[in-house]
């Protein structure tokens, strides 16, 4: 049955928040290995010059922290989930990667060699380097580029700033400089992302909204008639391959002229519109329903055999003219007469044999139903 709203669908919000971290981990499992490189590379810079066990420990944590990210990024990609659970992973995710943040920036300082200016800036370069790398990897979520890069920068610029002499003072301010200017162009950046998103949603919904519409009977709720043979296209290969048994009913509301001549084309429309509600109330999520012309509604039922459709009809007859219709001080009567055809045969001709048999039961007096 067609539903206009999904009351089940998340908040912009959260699919936005959710679009971020999809684009987090599309882009920074090489990252891990990245680290990992670079590391080594610092570790046989500074060998010759630090204590060889300080140097293989921090590594090795480095090393360790890259491979629980990795076990997060594989653990993630194992499992299929919605776009709303997918917020679950944000917290590991930015654990993870301020462990890591954290082992590069306090580490960076306890392998500090103290009396060598050059393999001091060389740390610094490789910081810098690794905050920019941040940058680049983690755009998608502002949050962790700044709390990453702070994590990375700020132990050894306040290393530089205690050591007092006006390089490693300059070469704090430089970093601390860089990361002002980091807080303004991720804001931008940031801004600019999440619009791009909201507006992707919003231009996705707008357009699984207008092809609802373009498929829906908007008077009735039910499918339109464009809808219902595209459903029919659908299902009949799958029908051929599985042999299932389809049943088709083909419905019309007895003497419905006589309804706009004596009342107006807005009581018909209070019929038909009461005449849908019946329908979805009545019918399973799995069967098609749609107004297929003026007054004439056609279902499409999947393995029901002809008596279950026979019980299904009657009921829908029975309801139909039983409740009166309320149009303004008036109550409304009607009947209607139905059709039914099942088979394994190709749904089309069901549905002419289903029509046929609808005139029949129109022909035989009306307000009853013609099984074939």
């Amino acid at each position: 049955m067609l539903q206009v709203e999904d009351n089940q669908t998340p908040n912009l919000d959260v699919l936005v928040r959710s679009e971020k971290i999809l684009l987090l981990f599309r882009q920074s499992f090489p990252a891990a290995f990245v680290s990992i490189s670079i590391s080594a590379l610092l570790t046989a810079i500074l060998w010759p010059v630090q204590d060889h066990k300080l140097l293989l420990g921090w590594f090795l944590l480095l090393t360790l922290s890259s491979f629980l990210r990795l076990a997060i990024f594989r653990s993630y990609r194992q499992k299929s989930l919605p776009r709303a659970n997918i917020l679950a992973w944000e917290k590991p995710y930015f654990f993870s990667l301020m462990l890591s943040a954290l082992i590069w920036g306090v580490g960076a300082v306890v392998i500090m060699p103290l009396d060598s200016p050059f393999h001091q800036a060389i740390i610094f370069y490789f910081l810098i380097g690794m905050s920019g790398g941040a940058i680049s990897v983690y755009s998608a979520h502002r949050g962790m580029v700044l709390f990453a890069v702070a994590c990375i920068l700020f132990p050894a610029i306040a290393w530089m700033l205690w050591q007092g002499s006006l390089a490693t003072v300059g070469m704090g301010i430089g970093a601390l400089i860089f990361y002002a200017s980091l807080v303004r162009a991720t804001k931008v950046l940031s801004s600019t992302l999440h619009e791009n998103f909201v507006m992707n949603y919003e231009l996705k919904k707008a357009n699984e909204f207008a092809e609802r519409l373009a498929r829906m009977d908007q008077l009735t709720g039910v499918y339109n008639r464009r809808a219902f043979y595209e459903q029919v296209a659908m299902l009949e290969n799958h029908i051929e391959r599985h042999k299932d048994i389809v049943t088709v009913i083909i419905m019309d509301l007895d003497h419905f002229k006589r309804i706009n001549d004596e009342y107006g084309h807005a009581a018909g429309d209070a019929v038909l519109r009461h005449t849908g509600k019946l329908l979805q109330a009545t019918t399973r999520k799995s069967d098609i329903c749609a107004r297929i012309g003026g007054e004439e509604f056609g279902l499409l039922l999947l393995s029901n055999t002809s008596d279950d459709a026979m019980i299904l009809a009657e009921k829908l007859r029975h309801e139909i003219e039983t409740t009166p219709i309320s149009y303004n001080s008036d109550r409304l009567s009607v009947t209607s007469s139905f059709g039914i055809a099942s088979g394994e045969s190709n749904i089309e001709g069901l549905v002419m044999r289903a029509d046929a048999a609808m005139y029949r039961a129109k022909k035989a007096g009306r307000n009853q139903i013609e099984c074939e």
